[in-house]
């Protein structure tokens, strides 16, 4: 037996002694990555570490359902030192190469006992930002160029082509403005927008026919968008706030762009709606855009579009049927209800909601977590 073990070694030399290398080396790569979880720990990405905090205050409060906020007490701050000295997450060092960071998880109270959590981490080499804080940082505010613009109490995108795309909810949007409640207010695109349809079609007494009535509250459009957000952007209401749609009624030669024609008459509280007029208008830098239908608003004005006509939610106050579209050639010009166009929808992101990537341009999007 000894003789045939002899010989088997000196014919497989080579490869006993090949096989036996590997396996040390082997050992001292499992030892190596021992001792450097032990001592060292695995690092990951900021990103992750946040995530692994929501992750850590999510249990926490399962764990402390007396602490969860209410609607009468609707955010609550825990603090890394709260889940790290009851063993929720390791002190922070130990996930990332900085020893410098801090952070606290706030808890938002929604609605029907659903919460949004947000991480803030703050480092040497990264910061937790609000999308909010991002738009204002990447565009200051401009008197002459394409850009963000005080307006009416509000930050206003103007001009041929500002930096002010976003990817959300599966679709690419334009920002239209930060409004005074701080809601982020976006249109989608054009090739985005889903819906082509009347805006109402309901018998007009007036006309005696089935042209519609200007009536945006009443009109098929305001049903047909509503259904579209519970189909399609329910889930994405964490990220999403309320607005006033602004539904009063202006004329073809108005003149205002401030707002108080529209927002005479509102439906409050919402989460999805179409632009008004005067958003439109305002998003020309052509100073001689000075009434609605003026040829002017669609100079320098990145909402017009040459591919696609699409409805406002401003009816014309001369009737009562009719309602302004921008049409073909980017100009404002009013047309019966029952008239085909697309519903660009417009929705409104929170103030508090992260960035996550990009610089607003169409090759990179601004995009959210």
């Amino acid at each position: 037996m000894k003789e045939k073990v002899k010989k088997f070694y000196d014919n497989n030399k080579q490869k006993v002694t090949l096989f036996g290398s590997l396996a040390f080396v082997m050992i001292l790569i499992i030892v190596a990555i021992a001792v450097a979880v032990k001592f060292v720990g695995i690092k990951i990405s900021y990103e992750k570490l946040e995530d692994k905090l929501e992750e850590a205050a999510a249990t926490y409060l399962q764990e402390n359902p007396s602490e969860y906020p209410t609607s009468t007490n609707p955010t609550v701050v825990i603090s890394t030192d709260t889940l790290i000295q009851n063993k929720y997450i390791k002190e922070l060092e130990k996930y990332v190469k900085d020893s410098s960071c801090t952070a606290n998880v706030l808890v938002d109270y929604i609605a029907n006992n659903n919460y949004k959590y947000q991480a803030y981490l703050t480092c040497k080499d990264f910061k937790t930002e609000d999308f909010i804080d991002v738009i204002k940082k990447n565009n200051k505010i401009s008197e002459t160029k394409d850009g963000l613009y005080e307006m009416n109490g509000e930050l206003v995108f103007r001009g041929q082509n500002p930096n002010n795309y976003v990817s959300f909810a599966d679709r690419l949007w334009r920002i239209v403005k930060i409004d005074k409640n701080d809601a982020i207010e976006l249109i989608v695109t054009t090739e985005k927008a889903d819906i082509t349809e009347e805006w109402d079609d309901r018998y007009n007494t007036e006309k005696e026919s089935t042209k519609g009535i200007n009536n945006f509250l009443l009109s098929r459009a305001y049903t047909n968008i509503k259904n579209f957000y519970e189909n399609n952007f329910k889930s994405y209401e964490p990220y999403l706030t309320t607005f006033d749609l602004c539904v009063g009624k202006r004329g073809e030669d108005s003149t205002s762009k401030n707002g108080n024609l529209e927002c005479n008459e509102k439906i409050e509280s919402q989460y999805i709606g179409l632009l008004p007029a005067y958003d439109y208008m305002n998003a020309s830098l052509d100073g001689l855009c000075s009434t609605t239908i003026s040829k002017e608003c669609q100079n320098y004005n990145y909402l017009a579009d040459n591919k696609f006509k699409w409805w406002t939610m401003t009816g014309d106050i001369a009737t009562t049927y009719d309602v302004f579209y921008v049409s073909y050639r980017g100009v404002l010009e009013s047309s019966y209800a029952n008239t085909s166009a697309q519903n660009r929808f417009v929705v409104a992101l929170r103030d508090d909601v992260l960035f996550a990537s990009g610089d607003g341009t169409l090759e990179n999007p601004y995009t959210i977590r």
